[in-house]
């Protein structure tokens, strides 16, 4: 019985593992999809931000929308970071798993 190099999976039970790994491409292709679209978005509307909430006198309103906007972008790119970077090479890795 071989195995990988480095790996403790069995040569012979890779085939079993086809479906995961397929799923796991999938939900990273997505994910690469969710950051881009938002990304697009963000520079896309960020004049009309400045005009309508950095400029203007602050508002309950205002401070809701710059926490829903900026709360949610800050979880998709640290959930994108977490998933493309490897664990074990990245030193601020404990600290975002801490957020």
């Amino acid at each position: 019985m071989a195995t990988l190099n480095g790996s403790p999976i069995l040569v012979d039970e890779l085939p079993t593992y086809y479906g995961l790994l397929s799923a796991l491409q999938a939900s990273q292709g997505a994910l690469a999809g969710v950051v881009m679209v938002l990304l697009y978005e963000y520079f896309l509307t960020l004049d009309r931000e400045i005009e309508f909430i950095w400029r203007q006198r602050w508002k309950p309103s205002s401070v809701l929308y710059i926490f829903v906007r900026y709360f949610g972008t800050l979880y998709i790119l640290t959930s994108a970071i977490m998933t493309f970077i490897p664990q074990t090479n990245f030193p601020l890795y404990d600290i975002i798993t801490l957020i």
